[in-house]
């Protein structure tokens, strides 16, 4: 495997686990209720962060969802 292949499943994975709930509430059935998932609660908070450092919204937006993805990148590396 090289090490654009490593990095490219690294990437995938990083990306399934982000699409994990955040908080799974199991209520019995066996299945967790709906809710954010990992990748949109990292992104808000960053948001919510850039917002109140007077960043515009869709500049704040942008940057968010790009520090997820690279968060959820390095966090996957083992």
């Amino acid at each position: 495997m090289t090490q654009d292949d490593a990095n490219k499943l690294n990437r995938e994975q990083a990306m399934e686990v982000g699409r994990q709930l955040a908080f799974p509430l199991y209520t019995g059935s066996g299945f967790p209720n709906t809710g954010l998932t990992k990748r949109e609660y990292i992104a808000t908070q960053l948001m919510t962060q850039l917002i109140a450092e007077n960043d515009t919204l869709s500049s704040a937006a942008i940057k968010a969802v790009q520090a997820t993805e690279l968060l959820l990148i390095e966090l996957n590396k083992k």
